[in-house]
């Protein structure tokens, strides 16, 4: 791990800690309260509890609608032996249980017509039962009563919700109901009406809510009670376990949007007009073994309806029919609460640390789909495992507000201080860099600008020294203007080559290149990269004269020396100005060796160690001499860069077997016969500079022969 790795790991690792700190102390003190429970209508809305689908097919809503009012008039004006005639027609289908959501609290005439309706409904002969098919069981009539005022409530943890007061049914129906359930109807905050208490306590009584009440009595559990758990979070009824929040509200697991009486193509529960069914046009089989409830529904201008998860586009949704979700929620025992705090919690630590991970091991736009797929996986995760569990406590629904966030916060962070710090910091090193260092060398170097701080580190590399012969006399023969367009012509065409083989460009030193290969990244083919570099230099060259002829410029000749050695990279100076570059002895001699061309004749000089390191790859050179250069002591083998063996004709194959016989006779000091070997090459090969070299060289020595301890080390006196 770089550097730069450890230092961006542990600012990652920090702002996601700092997250999640800052989001467990929201989470712990209530926060954002309100937006979770709006965020978990999604659930609702995405999703609708299979079990209490199915016991929605269990209920008839006897709906008091505009229909009913337009024919029966205003609903306080009713006489009340028209409900007289709706329980007449549920006893003649056989309905199994009633439940009102509408107060009978005020007295009437007909109040014991309704009264003797309700009576003859509970007291439905068995063998009628029997000759219908219908199964055998209690009929029973839940009355509604009415916790108020709602200002006035009081609501503690682990407490029912109090009243000081409600609103009960007159007498004469209290004693015809097998119980009465509270019809408060509570919204939010934000008035989505979510849950439903489940007990309230009105002058020290408990009563159920009208849901949980038509359940328990729908299940022949009425008898059982209702006990709240010594911890608090739920209830006991229903011969079960009902799971609350801490102040005793049961959430309401609805089982789909809003019914309305004209559109039975998408009702949750079967819903029938109260005007219909008080004159015979429902056919009594609809109420067959149901439960029935009997209030306002599509009813313009009373306003008993609300908003609810699943409301959406559907509008809202009328009083009886939250009822009617609550008591298949209880009956179908599909119950889901909030997450637990701690859960939630831990949820969110593992959140943020996965998402600094994330954006520390991957690019900013890899990134953000990390995290995107993080959240995705959590959100539809949660509601699979929501929908496919059961769990008789309670299902948890997914926290849609803190994990979010917690993926999002972090994700932001930790990439503004990429984009910040990192994205400046690699700007800063693409300016100072981008001219030395090749396309893919700087990708290698701004995934880890530590490699450029002042400093160096030794490594054996290969480097290169170019210039130009002659170059001060064509600059004489040259106007200035046309002199520095032919020069940076010449520099580009270069620089150009020796990114193309991704080698550093060191520097320029007038018409002379420096570059280098093996660092700042690893390029175990160093060496055959640099005499690549060399061989393409040569041939870009040539191009060039035939641009350059074509406008009069004179031909100019490059010389190169390559050398591979031991030597330190890394930005050398001071603090405020650094150069980045290579030292070293291996580094001055293969400057010596680009200066030894003009000894030599020739246009490529590599020393014997980068030969070394090649020698595999198809390059053909010849020996060129033992030399011993200014400030080195040791000898160095030197040879000329010719080419690739398949790249060259054959005639440069002959020439080289020839060079090798006339090398060894000068070597055994035959110099008489190595200068006619020499001159052999030159009269097939004029322009042979290394064969002239040793033409004048084997002269020389035959007419002033070298010591007896001669060992052919030809010594440098100049650079």
């Amino acid at each position: 791990m770089t550097r730069r790795d450890r230092r961006r790991l542990v600012i990652s690792t920090s702002v996601s800690v700092v997250v999640a700190v800052a989001l467990t102390i929201a989470l712990w003190n209530g926060a954002f309260a309100t937006l979770q429970a709006a965020t978990s209508d999604v659930f609702f809305q995405t999703w609708l509890p299979t079990g209490v689908k199915d016991t929605s097919q269990r209920v008839v809503v006897v709906a008091i609608d505009d229909p009913t009012i337009h024919e029966l008039g205003r609903l306080g004006e009713w006489p009340r032996r028209y409900y007289a005639d709706v329980v007449d027609r549920l006893r003649e289908g056989f309905a199994r249980e009633i439940a009102f959501d509408i107060g009978f609290v005020e007295p009437n005439e007909d109040d014991q017509l309704v009264a003797d309706a309700l009576k003859r409904f509970l007291e439905t002969p068995p063998e009628d039962l029997q000759r219908a098919g219908v199964p055998l069981g209690v009929r029973s009539v839940i009355s509604p009563i009415v916790g108020i005022p709602n200002t006035a409530r009081t609501v503690h943890a682990g407490s029912p919700t109090t009243f000081p007061d409600s609103l009960r049914p007159r007498p004469v129906f209290v004693d015809v109901s097998t119980a009465l359930g509270h019809s408060n109807v509570i919204p939010d905050g934000d008035g989505v009406v979510r849950k439903t208490p489940a007990l309230i306590q009105v002058s020290g009584e408990l009563f159920p809510s009208l849901g949980i009440a038509a359940a328990a009595a729908y299940t022949n559990t009425l008898g059982r009670g209702y006990r709240i758990a010594t911890d608090a979070q739920g209830i006991y009824a229903l011969n079960r376990f009902i799971p609350t929040d801490p102040f005793l509200d049961m959430v309401v697991s609805y089982a789909g949007p809003p019914s309305h009486v004209d559109d039975p193509a998408h009702q949750t529960f079967k819903v029938v007009s109260f005007v219909d069914v008080m004159n015979g046009r429902v056919d009594p089989a609809v109420f067959r073994d149901k439960m029935v409830f009997i209030g306002v529904l599509d009813a313009t201008g009373l306003a008993d309806d609300y908003q609810v998860p699943t409301s959406s586009h559907f509008g809202k949704m009328a009083g009886v029919e939250i009822h009617a979700n609550a008591f298949a929620t209880a009956t179908a025992a599909r119950f889901f609460t909030e997450q637990q705090i701690g859960v939630t919690t831990a949820i969110v630590w593992a959140m943020c640390l996965m998402t600094g991970l994330v954006v520390f091991r991957l690019s900013i736009v890899l990134s953000a789909i990390g995290t995107l797929v993080l959240g995705l996986g959590y959100f539809f995760g949660s509601l699979v495992y929501a929908g496919i569990s059961y769990d008789p406590l309670g299902v948890a629904m997914p926290n849609l507000v803190y994990p979010p966030a917690a993926l999002l916060l972090t994700f932001l962070s930790v990439a503004v201080y990429r984009v910040v710090f990192e994205q400046a910091e690699a700007r800063a090193t693409r300016g100072a860099m981008g001219k030395y260092l090749s396309p893919s060398v700087l990708a290698e170097v701004l995934r880890d600008p530590d490699r450029l701080h002042l400093g160096g580190e030794k490594r054996v590399m290969t480097v290169l020294f170019t210039d130009i012969r002659g170059f001060t006399s064509i600059s004489e023969r040259l106007e200035p203007e046309v002199l520095v367009h032919i020069l940076n012509e010449y520099l580009t065409v270069m620089t150009d080559v020796v990114h193309r083989w991704e080698g550093v460009l060191d520097k320029y030193m007038g018409d002379a290149i420096m570059a280098w290969w093996g660092a700042p990244t690893e390029q175990p083919d160093h060496a055959y990269r640099a005499c690549m570099t060399a061989l393409e230099m040569r041939r870009a060259l040539r191009t060039l004269h035939e641009e350059w002829a074509a406008r009069g410029v004179p031909k100019m000749e490059m010389g190169v020396g390559i050398n591979t050695g031991p030597m330190v990279y890394g930005n050398t100076g001071s603090l405020e100005r650094f150069d980045f570059t290579v030292l070293g002895d291996a580094v001055n001699l293969a400057s010596r060796l680009e200066g030894a061309n003009k000894e030599y004749g020739s246009n490529v000089i590599v020393s014997g160690s980068t030969r070394d390191q090649v020698a595999d790859r198809g390059f053909v050179m010849r020996f060129l001499d033992l030399i011993e250069v200014k400030g080195k002591m040791e000898p160095v083998e030197i040879f000329e860069l010719l080419g690739i063996a398949d790249q060259l004709d054959a005639s440069v194959h002959l020439v080289l077997g020839a060079w090798d016989r006339a090398m060894a006779l000068y070597r055994t000091r035959e110099f008489s016969l190595a200068e006619g070997a020499f001159r052999d090459i030159l009269a097939q090969h004029p322009d042979d500079g290394p064969a002239q070299v040793y033409v004048d060289r084997c002269v020389q020595l035959r007419e002033n022969p070298p010591h007896a301890d001669w060992d052919g080390v030809f010594v440098m006196t100049h650079k």
